[in-house]
């Protein structure tokens, strides 16, 4: 199995991201790592209203208060966070439920907003 650097290289290169061959340097983008029952689940990476989640380990998802975790930060300073995707990539199954919206596209990616948290008590889902 890779180690995270790998996977998290890997995933940044999908976006553009270039790392000039430098893991550490990673130009501005703050990496925080997500964990769950005591296990690395995900790295949570963020520039700005920027968000990606890179899961680490098939099968184990983040929870509900790791997501709220790194979506609330960036949601209290900017009133909204963006995040990116390959054109490519079709499932946005996770996005949606979050309440991402998608904003716009061009040819390389799907741009997407979200302007609340998810997961809030007395709102439904899919509202």
């Amino acid at each position: 199995m890779a180690d995270s650097d790998e996977i998290l290289e890997r995933y940044l290169e999908t976006l553009d991201i270039d790392l000039n061959g430098a893991k550490a340097n990673l130009h501005g983008w703050d990496v925080k790592i997500a964990q769950r029952a005591g296990q690395d689940v995900a790295i949570c990476v963020s520039k700005g209203p920027e968000l990606h989640f890179v899961p680490l380990v098939e099968g184990k998802a983040m929870s509900r208060r790791n997501t709220i975790e790194a979506l609330k930060p960036i949601l209290d300073k900017y009133g909204y966070v963006t995040t990116r995707v390959p054109v490519c990539e079709e499932n946005h199954r996770l996005r949606l439920k979050l309440g991402f919206v998608n904003t716009w596209s061009d040819n390389d990616f799907s741009y997407w907003a979200l302007t609340e948290l998810p997961y809030q008590k007395g709102k439904k889902e899919n509202e």
